[in-house]
């Protein structure tokens, strides 16, 4: 039953994630490893989109680390459990909460231990900026803590890419990039922990640098951003865009055209707004004003419509139903469901 409702989810998740991006592109799927203990690796931009968009195309089916402040309630905690969620406890829950990522980390080592897969977050925390930040120890602990018990077990570590087009815009763009396994037990020296773990950090900081848009340091970084955004670089090729900012990022230039794009955009926005009133004024002037983090508009935005959308569409059986039959009635309202999708998929593209 479990296995049943799960299914359930992961589908609603993916179908939800596939209306609300206009394109996600998957590289390197080939690189993840069945049927042994594997930890994910991910730069965090987006919080929670990042999980859920890792958790719905991949081909295992991870567990993954979630800040604890999301088990506020009795509900949530069942809910998240129940989606693989565990909860890690930061110095911002409290000093004496980080003793509980003692037993967090013990379960996430008997997971490994159990061939499953974990999704971590290294970096610790979010950002919209196009860098990887330094990464924490704690997934090194887990790691370590599963090799102590089994000196033999096969660990395998994948780096991920996460890139967006533009974050905390609507409708965007998203890539995984899967990078190639790093084998755990190569960089395991029981005698030198503290030796071991800085190793690890730097090769998986290496390589997902190499996955994602990586502009090194504070100095020019909104300059760097600006040319990289007027030279019109595909943020979803982080390959292209790191060489480019090796080499210096391109010049200011203006696309030919580039009037017509934004015409366009503008005619797009506009009629999704009309078919899609009054969801986009409840949006608009009632939930994005109470999101004070950037970093959480879009996962905000798209929990509202995963929400919402369905007693919208609801309401609106019921009330064309007054009028019309149900076929009728059912035409009319896939055609409109079909229609806010070429929006959102012609939308950025156009």
């Amino acid at each position: 039953m479990r296995r049943i409702g799960y299914l359930v989810i992961w589908v609603w998740m993916r179908l939800a994630l596939t209306f609300y991006f206009s394109k996600i592109k998957i590289e390197g799927l080939h690189n993840v490893p069945s049927g042994k203990p594997i930890m994910f690796l991910a730069n965090h931009q987006n919080a929670l989109l990042d999980a859920l968009l890792i958790a719905t195309h991949c081909s295992r089916k991870p567990y993954f680390l979630t800040r604890s402040d999301v088990f506020k309630t009795v509900l949530l905690k069942v809910f998240f459990e129940f989606l693989q969620m565990i909860p890690v406890y930061r110095i911002r829950d409290g000093k004496d909460s980080l003793a509980r990522n003692n037993a967090i980390f013990k379960r996430c080592s008997e997971l490994l231990q159990g061939a499953e897969a974990i999704l971590v977050f290294p970096e610790g925390n979010h950002s919209l900026k196009r860098r990887v930040r330094p990464l924490s120890k704690g997934f090194t602990r887990i790691l370590f803590l599963a090799l102590e018990n089994n000196p033999s077990l096969d660990i395998g570590i994948v780096p991920i890419g996460v890139n967006y087009a533009n974050a905390a815009k609507f409708p965007d763009k998203a890539a995984l990039h899967y990078g190639k396994e790093i084998r755990v037990q190569e960089f395991f020296d029981k005698e030198d922990l503290s030796g071991s773990a800085s190793r690890l950090k730097s090769e998986v900081y290496h390589h997902i640098t190499k996955l994602t848009t990586h502009i090194e340091g504070e100095a020019g970084y909104e300059d760097t951003v600006r040319k990289l955004d007027n030279a019109k670089v595909d943020y979803l090729d982080p390959v292209e865009v790191n060489l480019i900012l090796e080499k210096g990022a391109s010049p200011d230039h203006k696309a030919f055209g580039q009037e017509k794009v934004e015409l366009k955009k503008y005619i797009f926005r506009g009629v999704f707004f009309i078919l899609n009133f009054p969801m986009t004024i409840l949006w608009s002037k009632f939930i994005k004003p109470k999101v004070s983090e950037p970093e959480f508009l879009s996962t905000t935005r798209f929990m509202f419509a995963l929400l919402f959308y369905p007693f919208f569409y609801l309401l609106m059986i019921l009330g064309v139903l007054t009028f019309l039959n149900w076929p009728a009635t059912l035409t009319i309202c896939i055609a409109h469901l079909t229609l806010n999708v070429v929006l959102v998929k012609l939308w950025r593209e156009g």
